[in-house]
């Protein structure tokens, strides 16, 4: 299972540039360092070497620390690639004293990881676990951490991952590649995601779930295809087709490793070499030894120059299974006596006793980093609730306050309603008593000034017939006085018990008194528009008296030759109008001053009707007036509407 394993470097990048020299130079080596990652993915090796020498070069020259440690990384990831695992770990070990001088925890993390990545190659499995545990434990101390803080320790999981799978530990294997591949679902790093994926499907693969094996594989091929990662692309078929081989699907497999096979240039150390030990393996479960060992051999060749400690191991494996298939029973043995020793070196007890050991106390740590998390979010859920509770106590309060404020103050606006109430009815009697005793004061006049006169004269007329016999004073004389008496008698009564008038309707009892009203120096004109709604005697009564009482300040003040009165309805409402071209007066502070027109306003209030009265000096004067009908029918209106019946 050599051929679905992989790992991964972290390359410490600069946090922050010190500029000892001109800015010019210490740019320049970061742009080396990036021309050479460039050349390294194009698959030039040559160059990609040639830039990172330089970059170093000019960095130790400059004595430009973050562009040596920036170096250190790099090119300690590129001497990975290329196999040359003793180089790698001098820069990767450099890589570490530097982050030590600088005290920088996450360049310190990263080298302690690359240098976890050069012991495992070698066989070095202890070392490798306490390096990797170092690093995810620097990792994990990070506080509020960045997305690239998180990617690190995506690959440290990943690592790790690695590291458990090679020792066949599946169930920690699995459980640290789910992990890491959760971070790059986080982080929505779908390369990443699909570098984590490599490792779920060692785990799967291993322990025989071979069809979600090829699930993953197939879902990691399509990432690295659509981002154009060719080694990505290569390793996703050579993983696929072993996956393959172990379903039996032996033609798919040759296939699929011969795909991989046409797209690795010699410039991707140890990816050929996989490719022809799968074809090997195939052809050897196929009953074909012969060409089975013509790949093998073919792999060997390159497996010794290429391969790490622990692949190498699983390839003498493969060695002596062939060579027993050929009969060739001595070759098989030596193959199996190197498997036996590099993979008791691999796998020893005490190996894997300290590994399981160091990954038990990381487990426990993050438990308890876990724990005071935790006991951390309760205390700062307590605060959050005792605040809250603190502002709902607040604002229940706040609202007690308003609630009692709003019913002191609705309960002072009712008493102060009601005294204003007690007032205005005060203010409506008394006005009603001046409006009274008006009226008593201008009917005492008429009786005084008009039909006593007349009377008086009707007397002198009788006594002159009594006394003087012999003068002929006609009769005639004597009846058109009594009948003059008559009238106004009829025209007092009338205004003074209007309800013998209202028998006939209010408009009737208005044109009536419009007629009366009538003079020689003086013409009223009254219309009716339409027909009005029978109201009750109570509002007819108060209408009858607010016309007279406009009709009777018009004779009085306003010297004028015509006026008129006119009453319509229009939908439930009761208009009224009363007009003169009398002399007029400033309305403004009349009615603002005056106590002339208290008696009409009070008897308008009487029936919740409204008045507008609109008059300047020399232009006359009107009065409009609004009732609303629908509110005083009379009870013999309503009752008839009741028993109507439609026809």
């Amino acid at each position: 299972m050599y051929s679905l394993c992989i790992f991964f470097l972290v390359i410490a990048a600069p946090s922050t540039i010190s500029f000892h020299t001109e800015k010019h130079d210490t740019t320049k080596v970061l742009r080396l360092i990036e021309l050479a990652k460039e050349k390294q993915k194009l698959g030039f090796p040559d160059s990609s070497e040639y830039y990172f020498k330089q970059a170093g070069d000019l960095a130790e020259k400059l004595d430009f620390i973050n562009g040596k440690l920036l170096f250190a990384g790099n090119y300690s990831a590129f001497l990975y690639d290329q196999v040359r695992y003793d180089e790698a770990m001098e820069h990767a070990q450099n890589a570490l004293k530097i982050s030590l001088s600088l005290d920088n925890k996450i360049k310190l993390a990263s080298a302690y990881n690359n240098i976890a990545l050069q012991d495992q190659a070698q066989g070095r499995l202890k070392e490798a676990a306490k390096n990797l545990i170092r690093a995810l434990d620097i990792s994990n101390e990070i506080k509020n951490p960045t997305d690239e803080n998180l990617s690190d320790r995506r690959k440290y999981l990943n690592n790790l991952s690695s590291l458990l799978l090679d020792l066949n530990d599946l169930d920690k294997g699995l459980h640290y590649a789910w992990r890491s591949y959760e971070i790059a679902r986080e982080l929505k790093d779908s390369v990443s995601m699909g570098k984590s994926l490599v490792n779920v499907m060692v785990a799967e693969a291993m322990a025989g779930k071979l069809d979600d094996a090829v699930r993953h594989g197939k879902e990691y091929l399509v990432i690295g295809r659509s981002f154009g990662d060719l080694p990505m692309e290569i390793k996703a078929l050579n993983n696929l087709a072993d996956v393959y081989r172990m379903q039996k699907r032996f033609p798919l497999a040759l296939k699929t490793f011969n795909e991989a096979l046409k797209i690795t240039p010699a410039t991707m150390p140890g990816n050929e070499v996989y490719s022809l030990t799968g074809m090997s393996n195939v052809f050897k479960e196929m009953g074909k030894p012969k060409e089975a060992k013509i790949y093998f051999e073919r792999a060997f060749k390159l497996a010794k120059k290429e391969l790490n400690m622990p692949q190498l191991a699983d390839m003498y494996l493969t060695g002596a299974g062939i060579n027993e298939a050929l009969g060739d029973y001595k070759s098989a043995l030596d193959l199996y006596k190197q498997h036996l020793k590099s993979n008791d070196s691999l796998r020893s007890n005490e190996t894997q006793k300290t590994i399981n050991e160091l990954e038990v106390k990381y487990r426990a740590a993050q438990n308890r980093e876990m724990i005071a998390e935790r006991d951390l979010k309760i205390v700062q859920q307590e605060a959050e609730l005792n605040r809250k509770n603190k502002w709902l106590i607040i604002y229940i309060f706040s609202w007690i306050i308003l609630i009692s404020g709003f019913f002191v103050f609705r309960t002072l606006y009712r008493q102060r309603r009601r005294t204003q109430e007690t007032e205005l009815q005060q203010k409506l009697a008394e006005a009603q008593l001046k409006g009274e005793e008006k009226e008593r004061a201008r009917t005492a006049k008429e009786l005084h000034d008009g039909v006593a006169s007349i009377l008086s004269a009707a007397k002198l007329h009788l006594t002159a017939i009594n006394d003087l016999q012999d003068v002929q004073v006609p009769f005639q004389d004597v009846s058109q006085l009594i009948d003059i008496a008559v009238r106004e008698i009829r025209n007092i009564s009338h205004n003074l018990a209007p309800e013998m008038i209202l028998v006939e309707g209010l408009g009737y009892a208005i044109r009536s008194f419009c007629r009366r009203v009538n003079k020689p120096n003086f013409q009223l004109h009254c219309y009716i528009i339409g027909n009005l709604t029978e109201l009750d005697k109570s509002c007819q009564l108060t209408i009858y008296r607010i016309v007279q009482e406009s009709v009777t300040n018009i004779l009085k003040h306003a010297n004028a030759s015509e006026g008129i009165v006119q009453l319509m309805e229009e939908k439930g409402r009761l208009f009224i109008t009363i007009e003169d071209n009398g002399t007029g007066f400033d309305a403004e502070s009349t009615l603002a001053n005056g106590i002339g027109f208290n008696n009409l306003f009070s008897r308008i209030k009487l029936i919740n009707g409204s008045i507008d009265i609109r008059s300047n000096p020399g232009r006359g004067t009107s009065v409009y007036i609004t009732v609303n009908s629908h509110l005083h029918k009379s009870k013999r209106e309503n009752l008839n509407r009741v028993n109507a019946t439609p026809l």
